[in-house]
């Protein structure tokens, strides 16, 4: 995990990460995440006190349901937003099309 965060500069603390199966798919669309640093970082998750993995809920799914294609087509953008929706929390993202979407507040 350290070698992975001084790779690619995450810092995070007390936040609501996403789900592990976001997680996964960061391990299946990028090569800077291998499955072993998924594993040490799920563990850790895990681990924290200061982190709650929220799983998708009916709140969730009924944000989601809410948010129009034709703004986000990918629906794990709109899994992310949807789950700070139903959580009432900012979104920590620099994905600019999810910024300027003004669905959800975001923070970069």
């Amino acid at each position: 995990m350290r070698r992975w965060q001084s790779r690619n500069g995450l810092k995070a603390s007390s936040c609501r990460p996403p789900r592990s199966s976001t997680l996964w798919y960061v391990t299946q669309t990028t090569q800077a995440v291998s499955a072993d640093d998924l594993s040490r970082l799920r563990a850790k998750l895990d681990a924290s006190v200061n982190v709650d993995i929220h799983m998708i809920d009916a709140a969730v799914a009924d944000a989601f349901t809410l948010i129009p294609r034709t703004v986000l087509t990918d629906p794990w953008d709109r899994f992310i937003v949807a789950t700070a929706k139903a959580l009432a929390l900012p979104l920590v993202t620099r994905d600019g099309t999810i910024r300027e979407s003004n669905l959800v507040e975001t923070v970069w």
